[in-house]
């Protein structure tokens, strides 16, 4: 059976076989890159869920919420990484 995410193009980590007792050092960091980046999208996510506007119908027109939606993903993005801009 192939898994439904096979060919859509996606990282995943590298499981420990059975029978193995260590993953090998490359595995190791394929799996700490594909965690790092995997972290900051749950998170992103997380905080969009618990915007309490979101669990409701969008009360503006609905082709406006493209827009709105990226703006709050520009803001959530630019609040994490915290830069000094000035």
């Amino acid at each position: 059976m192939t898994p439904p995410y096979q060919g859509a193009g996606m990282i995943t980590p590298i499981k420990r076989r059975p029978g193995e007792e260590h993953l090998p050092e490359h595995a190791k960091q394929h799996n700490r890159f594909v965690n790092t980046h995997r972290y900051v999208i749950e998170r992103t996510i997380a905080n969009i869920k618990t915007w309490r506007i979101f669990h409701t119908d969008y009360r503006r027109p609905l082709h406006t919420f493209p827009d709105a939606f990226n703006a709050v993903r520009g803001l959530i993005f630019f609040t994490q990484n915290e830069t000094n801009f000035a």
